[in-house]
């Protein structure tokens, strides 16, 4: 589905969003009657082979931001408003034949984004690779909440532009291995228990089947099936003491419940996905919890769930691991899937 526009004096293209050229990584929602495709977890990317001398795209993006990746090489970020318009990605003063990537850095919560098409005074053709898939669930550790700081006391905006889900432990970790990835995390949100107890409404467990981050969105929607599930649930569960008013009269009844729910949860994924191996990751202050899910695992006789340990200083925003903690924290975790053969 495409047309031909002019566009400063050059013949170009316009290509839909749904066209079969473009490859999208992560969960999103293709609407093959309008030609537009929705997404909104953070590290999902969007990617295509172009040559030519002009690329722009066609979309809502909400304010998000968007790495753009060219050959493999960061190129700039794009900056997105709230509301359909034309953003230039590429101009080359001659034809160049170049890998297009872009890759959704941040989170958004109101609304999907929406792609509605691309622009090129050239062609574009697909990409299609056979890749090994993991599927990250977690918090704002896994998305990079301020990942790209350098200190830890950070304005709202601040947030915003040094979050990069592209630099996170669990982008870096799918690259060096060479795998494609799906991001299903959410900043603050807890297996149980949100941080401080905040937005009791939601947890994680809530978006596991959504197409995106927003409370209402529906279930339907494109994703590759995971080889290797990996579970990043706990920190903001524990961070902080029971508030009055939570549920949970003491931290023994909540612990019970959190081992409980962790436990349905992994079920629930081999009800969805399969004999899919699964790998627990928490740090190194809650090794009792996540010890107790083990415990329970086992005697249950549920096999095929490992488990993994970190820790870092958490050097950036609102104390959380900046890039060069995240590469370690990534570096492990390969050795550890490695170790265990996750994705022979």
């Amino acid at each position: 589905m495409a047309s031909v526009v002019l566009s400063s004096n050059v013949l170009a293209t316009t290509i839909s969003a749904t066209d079969y050229r473009i490859n999208y990584e992560g969960r999103h929602v293709k609407d093959w009657n309008e030609g537009n495709v929705e997404l909104s977890w953070p590290g999902s990317s969007i990617q295509f082979e172009f040559s030519g001398t002009r690329l722009a795209v066609n979309l809502d993006g909400r304010g998000t931001q968007f790495d753009v990746m060219v050959d493999g090489e960061f190129s700039h970020i794009l900056k997105t408003s709230a509301g359909l318009a034309n953003y230039d990605l590429l101009n080359f003063p001659e034809e160049e034949e170049v890998h297009v990537e872009l890759i959704k850095r941040n989170e958004n919560y109101d609304a999907m984004i929406r792609v509605d098409s691309f622009e090129a005074d050239g062609e574009i053709e697909g990409v299609w690779e056979q890749q090994p898939h993991i599927l990250f669930y977690g918090d704002s550790i896994t998305v990079g909440y301020g990942n790209e700081s350098n200190k830890r006391e950070c304005t709202t905006a601040e947030v915003i532009d040094t979050t990069n889900a592209r630099l996170s432990y669990a982008s870096i970790a799918a690259d060096e291995l060479d795998a494609s990835r799906t991001l299903v995390a959410y900043s603050g949100l807890g297996m149980v228990r949100n941080w401080n107890g905040g937005e009791p409404y939601h947890n994680l467990p809530h978006y596991k089947n959504k197409a995106g981050s927003i409370f209402n969105t529906g279930e339907e929607y494109q994703d590759r099936h995971p080889d290797l599930v990996v579970i990043n649930l706990g920190s903001n569960d524990f961070s902080t003491p029971l508030q009055p008013g939570e549920p949970w009269p003491d931290m023994g009844t909540f612990f019970d419940v959190w081992v409980n729910t962790y436990v349905d949860f992994i079920l629930q994924q081999r009800a969805r996905y399969g004999d899919v191996p699964i790998l627990m990751i928490s740090k190194d202050w809650f090794k009792e919890p996540m010890g107790a899910v083990e415990a329970q695992l086992a005697a249950r006789n549920i096999e095929d769930v490992y488990s993994h340990y970190y820790m870092t200083e958490h050097l950036g925003c609102m104390g959380h691991p900046i890039e060069s903690e995240h590469r370690v924290m990534a570096d492990n975790l390969v050795k550890r899937i490695e170790e265990l053969s996750l994705l022979d």
